[in-house]
Parts: structure tokens; sequence; C-alpha cells
């Protein structure tokens, strides 16, 4: 064989290097715009049969974490040890990923149960670029936590808090449990299970039993007081009189509750 050639066909099954991010060994799993990781490799001269179990071999060769500590994504899609690098993207364009290079992503092994929070669309809760000062994203969010069985919903409330911003004495929390009829079919509808109000900041998910028969928590915006008064504060606004300020500390970005206009 002309060596010539066969170096050539060497340079073509090379892939070009490929960015890992790292999320570290972190409670809060959710992967979006705000997702601070903890490192990013780079890993060269990877090639289209290597698999995913080679890829964190190398990732614990070069960053010391343990190949059993690493689940390796290309979100939202767990990759399987035994998948190859070709199987997961075709470099041409109109096949596969056109987002070159594939975002991969290193999530630490779970240490107890993955829960979702589930976070409707509110402006409270949107996703604000405050350099350009716009509006990047407004929708549904779903954040995702490895919890323990001993997790107080205070605790879960503290994650909570630091990736949406809104203190945790303002949260309603209430989780969407199965039941023994779950997903059956009982006279042409499913049973959808129950609904269970985490309302206590001291009992654990175990206690609730969310370690075990819970499908999703719901997350929402406590708008009253402990008086039952509904709280205008947060925000300022505007009536006849002019502008209003809020009177006390808001969650909201400075420019957002300085700047909307009711209506």
């Amino acid at each position: 064989m002309d060596p010539a050639a066969l170096e050539a066909a060497k340079r073509l099954e090379t892939l070009p290097p490929i960015r890992v991010r790292i999320l570290g060994d972190v409670a809060d799993l959710t992967l979006d715009e705000d997702t601070e990781f903890a490192k990013q490799v780079l890993l060269e001269g990877v090639h289209g049969r290597d698999t995913i179990l080679d890829m964190k071999k190398r990732i614990s060769e070069q960053e010391g974490i343990a190949v059993a500590d690493q689940r390796l994504f290309l979100a939202p899609h767990e990759l399987r040890d035994e998948t190859k690098l070709g199987e997961c993207f075709v470099q041409w364009a109109g096949f596969g990923l056109d987002d070159w290079p594939p975002k991969f992503v290193v999530k630490p092994a779970i240490r107890g149960f993955e829960v979702v929070v589930e976070v409707p669309a509110t402006r409270d809760t949107a996703i604000w670029d405050l350099k350009k000062q716009k509006l990047k994203r407004y929708g549904k969010r779903r954040l995702l936590f490895d919890l323990l069985p001993s997790t107080t919903v205070r605790q879960l409330k503290g994650l909570i808090e630091r990736r949406l911003e809104v203190p945790a004495a303002r949260q309603l929390l209430s989780a969407q449990m199965a039941d023994e009829e779950f997903g059956q079919n009982l006279n042409g509808h499913k049973g959808l299970g129950y609904t269970l109000e985490l309302d206590e900041d001291s009992r654990t998910m175990n206690d609730y039993g969310v370690d075990r028969r819970c499908i999703m928590i719901n997350f929402r915006i406590n708008r009253f007081d402990v008086n039952g008064d509904f709280i205008f504060e947060d925000d300022a606004y505007f009536d006849n009189e002019g502008f209003h300020p809020p009177t006390q500390p808001s969650w909201m970005p400075p420019h957002i509750s300085t700047s909307w206009r009711p209506g």
C-alpha cells in the first residue's frame, strides 16, 4: 500500500479535537444557559471508531476523574459506553450534528436519585442577558437535581434559589406522586397519581416519599405573606402618580424591575 495514501486515510479518519465540558461534583445537574462548568478539556487524536468508554478513559487519564464517576452526555441524551463516536454524529452538513464540534458534557455519577423540578414560564424565572439588557429565554424551565433521601425541603429550595434567584421563603413546592394506579388504563383514562404539597421545610425527601414515588416537583412563587396579604413590593410599578421603585430587595434583574410597565 502506498504510504502516502495510508497517511492520508489516517488523517481523514482522525476527528477534529473534541471539547468536553465537565460539570463537577455538584447536586445541580441542570444544563441550560446558566450552567457553570467546573472545567473544559480538549481531546485530540480521537477517531470515529473510539467508543464513549475510550473517551471516559482519556478524561480519567487527563483529569483524574474515575471512569465510574463519569456520565457522558450529548444533551439531553446520555451515551452508552459501547457507542462509537462515529455513531454520535456525521461531520458533513445536513447529516447528524450541524453544530460542530458536538457539545459533550460530563456529569458526575448519581449519588442519590434524580428529580425534575418543573418551573412555569414567568417573568421572574426567565433568563436575562444583563449586559445586553435583553431577554434571552422566556418559557417553561426544567431543573434537574441529584438529591439524597435525607435532603430536606429547605435544602432543595436552597438549590432552586441558587439557580433561579427566587428566595427560598417565597417558594412553594408540590410533588407529583405515582400511586398503584399510575399509568394504568382506567376506563379509558390513565391514572395520573396524586399531588403532595411539600410544605414543611424541615422534612426530608424520604419523609414525603419523594425518593420512592416522585414523578416530578412543581415550582411556583408564593405571592402572599404570612398574613395572607398579596405582596406588591417585589416589583417597581407605575400608576397615575408616576414611578414607584421596589420597597425591598428584589430577585428580579435591576433593569427589569425598574423598567417594566404594566399592561
